[in-house]
This record gives C-alpha cells, structure tokens and sequence, in this order.
C-alpha cells in the first residue's frame, strides 16, 4: 500500500516509535500519552505489591508502569489498566466463559461448542453443517485457529496438523460465519477505533512468483512501526491455501489478482490492518459496547466481531481481548490513525482532557535498560517539558574539530537542563540547537558556545532566534558527528 494512503496522527511519526516492536509498543503508547499531559511516569522492573494485573506472560520488563497527577495513581500493564479487573482478563482468557457471559446478555455469538477428541469434534462438524472454525479453547495470537473448513476431511487433516504442532487439549468448534472480520476497541460507552483484518495476501503482478511476491509483501511491512515484526512465513497453512487455490510457490499469478494465503485474519501471522471505524454501523458498534457490558469490571477492550455480508446492522462476537494489541489502530496499513491512547488516558485522567500536550518522547529502550539488567526495581522519567518553550541556533566556526569542543558543548547543555543538539557541518563548523522553557537559560548559553573547550578556538559565531515549533522531539541533548 501507497504510504498516502495513511495518515499518522501529528506527534506520533514513526520515528518517535523506531525500534519499539510488540507489546512494548502498546505499552509506550498508553504511557507516552499521559506523560506528554504532564503526568507522572514510573516504569517498573515487575509488578509492585501495590497491584497486581494478571497477565499471560511472565516477562513485564518495559510492560507495567503507573501514571499519576499528584491527587492518584493508576496502574498500566501494556494496554490494560488497573481498572479492567482480574476476573474479567481470566474470562476473556476462556474462550468458553466468555461466550456463556455473552449468550446470559443476549449478545450475538456464534453456534459452536467445546470438545477434546477428534471423533467428537468430527461428528459435532457434521451436525451443525460445514464450513466451520476450529480454535484452541485458551489460545491467543491466532494460535491453532483454522477458518472456513469446507468438508470432514479438510478437517481431518487440520487435527493432525494441531495434534503434532501444539499441546492444546480443548478445542471450540464454531460455524463459519462469512463477512468481514473487525478488531474494534471500545472505552466506556463509546467505539474509539475499528480495524478491518484482512487475511495474509498477495496482489500479482504478471511478473514475480508467489514467494517473490510474499517476500516483496513482507519489505513494505517493514516501513509499518507495527506491522514491521509480523512478516508473511510459508507454513503448513499458507502451503495448503496455495493448494488450494490452485497454486505453489512459483506459480506466478495474474496482473491484479489477490491471493490469499491463509483464511484468518490474524495481524501476526501476516495479515493487513485496514482502518475502518466509519464502515461501521451504529447497531454493530452497540454490539461491541454491549459486550464489554456483558463482563464484569470491563470498563476497556478489544472485542472481535464479524458483520453479516447481507445487513451491515448485525454481527457475532467471536471474543474479547481485555490486554488488547492498539499498535495497529495508530499506524494502520491504509487509513487514519485513531487514538486510542488518548482515549484511554481520557477515561483514567479526565482531569487532563483537553490540556495542551508535550511534542516531546522520550528514549523509552535505553531507559529500560537497568530495568532488564534488574539494576533497579523502578525508574521515574523526567517530567515532560511543557508550555512556553524556546529555540534558539548556533552556527559556529573556527577550529573545532577534535579539539572536545563538542563533548564540552554537550557537557554544558545536560547540566544547564536544555534539549537539543550539537551537529558537525564539517571540518570547521558546528551547529547546535538548543530547546528549553527557560529563555535566559538559552540566551545566557552563549558564553559557553564562545569559550568552548581548552583547545578549540572559536572565529564567528552566527546566532539565530527560531519559532519553536511542535513537531515531535527526543527528550536530551545528543551528539551528531
């Protein structure tokens, strides 16, 4: 997809995300958001004893953090925060739990049921009627789930495929219910953004082979801040959907023809994330708020949902996610961006809604480093610069060039509290460019730029006065040779 047809919100460009991949991504977002309001950001190397959020995996390193105004303090893990309860992520977790909270709210579901042998999950297929869904009944990720199975021996195959690869026990089986599939993510009452996913597909183009093509797919995924870690891998499944359709790996399809190489739509196994909360009618929008509803203390979620093809008004619910992915919903494949952060730090901290907000980010990896080297238990990041900034430029010349005249530079601007840089131009020229809400803090910087180190010696100095501007900027003062 063309990059025009994206639009990123104003502060978070890809380059305030670079490197950050995964549930770290989730995670910086939400915190990211209530630091930029001037809230208090603390990251923890685990949980604290003073909360507790039930999570899947063992690892929180750059995951569970806090946000706080000075009156409270609200805990995150990823996404979640400490608001969606225990209980409702363990029922969300259960993929049987889920549906029977949903069925007790008269929320549309899904016909299926839960078994564990494959003579039963067989013969409960040829009840309800092929084609039918198959999925691990505490799976995530997409997981050991198979789509549209057309006949008993498609699903034959399948189990052994599941059988072999993985240990779950319990699988659901569902009827296939045809449409188009959305991630929509609910905050209280309202739905702050929708994603249509499309499955793992290829465009021909007359010219390259399917594996040519998957692998040209898989190199624009990389421009995605999102999408950049989730490449299109041939697997069991993508191989069999080849066959399918007719086709292998060098086969070399048609000018214009989509083929898709697998059947769900999961974002991590290769497939695309199309903005689409406008698509939506209001009557599936109340469906994904209803089952939020539907769960105790769920004041926050993802919720799947398929639109039946022939009346856009009505939909199943396949799950609910209560530590969903947002990644996706802030740097779709084709679309407008859509807050969901912002949402988030609304409902935790109204009191914030509407201020003016930091362009700042701050080098959330390295911070995170004593964390992972368990150096520390927490790390407090320093507070957001905020309103009433100023810029001002230094163009120098002389003789500074391996003399530590930028080292010194540096050196003054860390202690004097200033953001910004100082940049070799060339031999004998630097520029550096300073950022702070302390006016004279900046115009007083000057007898530095001018003494600069023991060895250095300083010819013309050009000074320039610049509109601050709100275009995002890293937090610190760096060095660029």
């Amino acid at each position: 997809m063309k990059s025009h047809e994206v639009e990123l919100l104003p502060t978070l460009s890809k380059k305030v995300v670079k490197d950050i991949t995964g549930f770290k991504l989730c995670s910086y977002l939400v915190a990211l958001e209530g630091w930029r309001r001037g809230l208090e950001l603390k990251w923890y190397k685990d949980e604290t004893s003073l909360c507790k959020l039930d999570r899947m995996n063992s690892s929180t390193h750059g995951k569970f953090f806090s946000l706080s105004n000075g009156d409270r303090m609200h805990y995150f893990f990823r996404s979640r925060g400490d608001k969606v309860a225990n209980k409702a992520v363990r029922i969300c977790q259960n993929k049987e739990a889920t549906k029977s909270f949903l069925e007790q709210n008269n929320v549309p579901i899904p016909i299926g049921k839960t078994l564990e042998t494959d003579e039963a999950i067989i013969q409960y297929a040829n009840e309800i009627g092929y084609p039918v869904i198959i999925k691990p009944l505490n799976g995530s990720m997409g997981k050991g789930v198979y789509t549209n199975i057309s006949h008993t021996n498609e699903l034959v195959d399948i189990l052994k495929e599941l059988r072999l690869k993985y240990a779950y026990r319990e699988y659901i089986v569902e009827k296939h219910y045809n449409g188009n599939e959305y991630r929509i993510y609910v905050v209280g009452d309202k739905v702050i953004g929708a994603t249509n996913r499309i499955p793992a597909n290829i465009v021909g183009d007359g010219i390259n082979s399917v594996e040519k093509l998957i692998e040209m797919k898989n190199m624009d995924r990389k421009h995605n801040p999102y999408l950049a870690p989730k490449p299109i891998k041939v697997d069991y499944e993508v191989e069999y959907m080849l066959e399918r359709s007719g086709y292998t790996l060098e086969s070399i399809p048609a000018k214009d023809e989509q083929v898709f190489l697998r059947e769900k739509s999961n974002l991590s196994s290769g497939g695309d994330p199309i903005e689409a909360t406008n698509q939506l009618s209001e009557e599936v929008k109340q469906i994904a708020v209803d089952a939020l509803k539907a769960l105790p203390s769920l004041p926050h979620a993802g919720v799947d949902i398929i639109v039946d093809p022939h009346d856009n008004r009505k939909g199943v619910v396949l799950e609910i996610n209560g530590t969903a992915e947002i990644g996706f919903h802030l740097f779709p494949l084709v679309g407008k961006a859509r807050d969901i952060p912002g949402a988030i730090i609304d409902y935790y901290f109204p009191d914030t809604i509407g201020k003016n907000k930091s362009c700042f980010y701050f080098d959330y990896l390295s911070l995170l480093e004593p964390l992972k080297k368990y150096a520390v238990e927490e790390i407090k990041v320093i507070s957001t610069p905020m309103d009433g900034m100023s810029a001002k430029k230094y163009t120098v010349t002389g003789k500074l060039n391996r003399v530590g005249y930028m080292n010194y530079i540096k050196r003054q601007a860390l202690q004097n509290d200033l953001y910004g840089y100082v940049k070799r131009i060339d031999a004998n020229t630097v520029e550096i460019y300073l950022i702070s809400d302390k006016k004279e803090v900046i115009n007083s910087f000057e007898k530095f730029v001018r003494k600069g180190s023991k060895k250095s010696v300083v010819e013309h100095i050009e000074e320039q006065e610049l509109k601050y501007s709100n275009k995002p900027k890293k937090t610190g003062f760096i060095m660029i040779t």
